[in-house]
């Protein structure tokens, strides 16, 4: 029983790295965000035009949203892709190692 559980502890410090479709899907998710981000600043910024109030506070809180959830992504997509490149570059410097 204590081979397997060694046997199960060295597969799971194996890391696999990703492609190259990882690595687009990741970066066209990230242009994806922030264009969303850019959209909702605008539509921020567009809200104070309007003189209606109750379409100034309904169009203030759904950009503020729309701005929350896409840097939230933007953040979460970026951290993602530096958690890879920070577990490549260690398993690249073990492999150097004698």
């Amino acid at each position: 029983m204590s081979e397997e559980t060694g046997q199960h502890a060295d597969s799971s410090r194996t890391v696999v790295k990703p492609g190259l479709w990882w690595w687009l899907r990741q970066l066209l998710l990230t242009g994806i965000a922030c264009f969303f981000v850019c959209f909702g600043v605008s539509l921020l910024a567009a809200s104070y035009r309007l003189g209606d109030p109750f379409s100034f506070i309904m169009t203030f809180f759904a950009a503020s949203l729309m701005i929350l959830i896409s840097a939230v992504m933007v953040l979460g997509f970026v951290v993602r892709m530096r958690l890879v490149l920070r577990a490549n570059r260690s398993m690249n410097n073990h492999e150097m190692d004698p």
